[in-house]
């Protein structure tokens, strides 16, 4: 057994001890769990921003700050405030204290804008909303239409004296420094274990985008899971450039804090600076996407790949072609992963039984099989669709908030359906095979081909289109939209591009548009989508990256 074995077999032990206490079920609230640590540790670091440390007891006071000026505001156990935050320490802050009053965060995707903006915030009965000066002009043209947002909470990146912004319709806007500014004593609220904690908003794969219940009881259980498989003691330092609107970034900072470690978290992937991060930071374990790897085995080789702190990665869709020459030259474990924001990380390759290309076995506490069109189990081998069952309560989500029918229809059965086909082998390793529903992925984003299909369809010029993924040249896929313009009228691609440009994600823009007379249907009139994204880069679609080298190249810039 080796040195770090050893170590997280006493860290072990404790947690055995500590899940043993009669009110352990009841203590596992996201606030407590803080307030405990910090009481137990008061000076260790447990999140790093660049090079600025934030140790236990910091944290839990600027929650405390947070909760307090929440209070202020008038906002109540129940309510929901929306974040649009990047990734920083405010947004810690927020959630704590947030969930120490009873009340949820909902991170929002600081890319949108527009009409899914609004779905998001309106949706969530949000009552406030925290942003970065950064994210202003996104959120001011959809005051009339936010009805619900009494105030508005800027941060800035310096105080600066003057007007926040122009004045919100309703309540008001104030300063991160206003909010915070209401004292440090720990507001005196019960909260439940399974209370409301975040509500996280998939990609929307087959309509509008849906809001995941978290309970604190589910976070607690997926960090405390992590910190089994991924073996974490209080010597690891974990990495993450995830965005921390994305659940998955908190596959970091939850583990962390209970495994007494510390999480360093930069403000977005970068494949020329990720080592040289991890180096300097002496980081152990960072967190990855299959697109990261391939971006990573991209770099030109340097004689220092292998010169890393790294023991692990952890993540999902590793590429199968690069796992083992991913590993020998940066030597490092890859941990592979298979979840959704319903059933985080429900598969987990074993530690030390790892299959390459196998997302694992279900040993985080869920079942997971393998059925059919009829829910019906389906023999070894063979592709199905990826269903999943908690084994013990509290564990998962808590359903989609406000959206009964599609909860209904997530737990047909009595079994999570991901919408992912796979196959399972005679030992119960898992193996994923593609996506059955209509989403797409490019560079680490699942992207709803519904909500880009319905900003290109509500150009004047258009009448109907298809959004399907292509092959891309790294890893995932590249957006492809097939367009139907009205009788009569001429939309260059460029001009569509644009509009969609202001009225969505940047990652979830086109790169290649096609025009057609029609699209193909089948014979009850639905479009075949699969028929569209089996032909691919065709000849008449037109390539916006393309289109930008050429225009540079032209004008010599």
């Amino acid at each position: 057994m080796g040195r770090w074995d050893d170590k997280f077999v006493r860290a072990q032990r404790k947690w055995d001890h500590w899940q043993m206490q009669e009110h352990a079920l009841t203590d596992r609230v996201l606030h407590k769990i803080l307030e405990d640590k910090a009481r137990r540790h008061p000076d260790r670091v447990v999140f790093q921003f660049h090079d600025e440390g934030h140790a236990l007891e910091q944290v839990h006071l600027n929650a405390n700050r947070v909760a307090n000026g929440l209070l202020a505001l008038g906002v109540k156990p129940g309510d929901k405030v929306a974040a649009m935050l990047p990734n920083c320490i405010e947004f810690m802050a927020l959630w704590f204290g947030l969930n120490r009053i009873g009340a949820a965060i909902i991170p929002i995707n600081v890319a949108l804008r527009g009409e899914g903006l609004r779905w998001q915030i309106a949706q969530s009965d949000s009552v406030a909303v925290v942003l970065d000066e950064r994210y202003a002009e996104q959120l001011l043209p959809l005051s009339d239409e936010l009805a619900q947002v009494n105030h508005i909470v800027l941060r800035r990146a310096a105080p600066v004296a003057g007007p926040v912004l122009p004045r919100w319709p309703r309540g008001g806007a104030l300063t991160w420094e206003e909010l915070t500014s209401h004292g440090e004593n720990t507001p005196e609220r019960e909260v439940a274990f399974n209370a409301l904690s975040s509500i996280s908003f998939t990609s929307g794969t087959t309509g509008r985008s849906k809001g995941v219940m978290f309970s604190h009881h589910y976070w607690y259980q997926i960090w405390r899971s992590a910190v089994q498989y991924a073996r974490y003691t209080e010597d690891d330092v974990l990495y993450t450039g995830l965005p921390f609107f994305h659940a998955a970034a908190h596959g970091t900072t939850g583990p962390a804090l209970l495994a007494d470690a510390k999480a360093v978290v930069v403000d977005r992937f970068s494949a020329s600076r990720m080592l040289e991060d991890c180096r300097r930071w002496e980081c152990t374990s960072a967190k990855y996407l299959g697109s990261i790897l391939a971006i990573l085995m991209k770099q030109a080789p340097s004689p220092h790949d292998a010169d890393n702190p790294l023991r692990l990665l952890v993540g999902s869709s590793a590429p199968t072609d690069v796992f083992q020459a991913f590993e020998r030259r940066f030597n490092t474990q890859l941990l592979e992963l298979y979840g959704m924001t319903e059933c985080n990380a429900c598969l987990v390759n074993p530690y030390d039984a790892r299959r390459i290309g196998s997302c694992g076995q279900p040993i985080t506490g869920y079942r997971v099989k393998v059925v059919d069109d009829n829910d019906m189990d389906v023999p070894a081998g063979k592709v199905g669709e990826i269903v999943v069952q908690p084994e013990r309560k509290f564990l998962g989500t808590m359903g989609y908030y406000k959206d009964p029918d599609a909860t209904l229809e997530l737990f047909r059965n009595f079994w999570i359906h991901t919408g992912d086909l796979g196959r399972a082998d005679a030992d119960g390793y898992f193996y994923f095979v593609d996506r059955k529903k209509q989403a797409l992925r490019r560079r680490g984003e699942n992207i709803s081909s519904f909500e880009v299909e319905s900003v290109i369809n509500s150009h004047p010029s258009v009448k109907e289109s298809c959004v399907v993924g292509v092959p891309a040249e790294v890893g995932d896929e590249d957006v492809k939209a097939v367009v139907v313009l009205r009788d009569g009228v001429a939309l260059p691609a460029q001009e569509l591009v644009d509009w969609c440009e202001a009225r969505m994600a940047y990652f979830a823009v086109p790169r290649y548009v096609a025009f057609r007379d029609h699209l193909p249907r089948t014979p009850t009139d639905r479009i075949e989508k699969y028929r569209l994204k089996a032909e691919g880069i065709t000849a008449d679609c037109w390539d916006r990256e393309a289109s930008r080298v050429h225009a540079a190249e032209t004008t010599g810039r």
